[in-house]
């Protein structure tokens, strides 16, 4: 037994010094842990069509393969059904928040399944609210399956506004 016990407590003592000595780098070069998280590059734009309200709660309109939806004081959301009309599709992001510290906020991507609706796995893009715009893609889809977005801020007592397109779409339903 006490063997044992001094095995278990050479391995704890490796793997402790294996974390110390070894180091994680960030993709600045710095030391620290690398964020894993599938992040939207900075730029591209949103263009509303003419007409499209932007002062709802949430606003939804498809257009031309685009799926626009406009948000305003939301925590959490979801948009209606759409279908891909391959096997991408692009979403390009703004929005703001009055929290001077929170600024991560996320777009799901949801697939519908019988009765229900399923994560699809790798299917979260996050982004930064501070106005600018922020473009990434959901790939792997299976065209003419339906799929959901959902918008989550995660802002304690504060909220997010602003938007989100999602182009390369066949049809979108209307928000339920």
């Amino acid at each position: 037994m006490k063997h044992l016990k001094k095995i278990i407590a050479l391995g704890l003592v490796l793997v402790l010094a294996c974390g110390v000595f070894c180091g994680c780098t960030k993709e600045d070069g710095s030391e620290g842990e690398t964020d894993a998280r599938n992040w939207a590059q900075a730029g591209g734009s949103i263009s509303w069509p003419e007409g499209f309200d932007t002062t709802e709660r949430l606003t939804t309109l498809e257009q031309d393969g685009t799926l626009y939806v406009s948000f305003n004081g939301v925590q959490s959301r979801t948009s209606g059904y759409f279908s891909p009309a391959g096997d991408t599709i692009t979403i390009t992001g703004q929005a703001t928040t009055e929290s001077q510290n929170r600024k991560t906020w996320r777009v799901t991507l949801w697939k519908e399944t019988t009765g229900a609706r399923e994560y699809v796995p790798g299917g979260t893009l996050y982004l930064t609210a501070d106005g600018s715009c922020y473009t990434g893609t959901f790939s792997g889809l299976e065209a003419g399956t339906r799929y959901k977005i959902g918008i989550a801020y995660d802002g304690g007592s504060y909220y997010l506004s602003g938007g989100v397109t999602l182009s390369g779409l066949q049809a979108a339903a209307p928000q339920e």
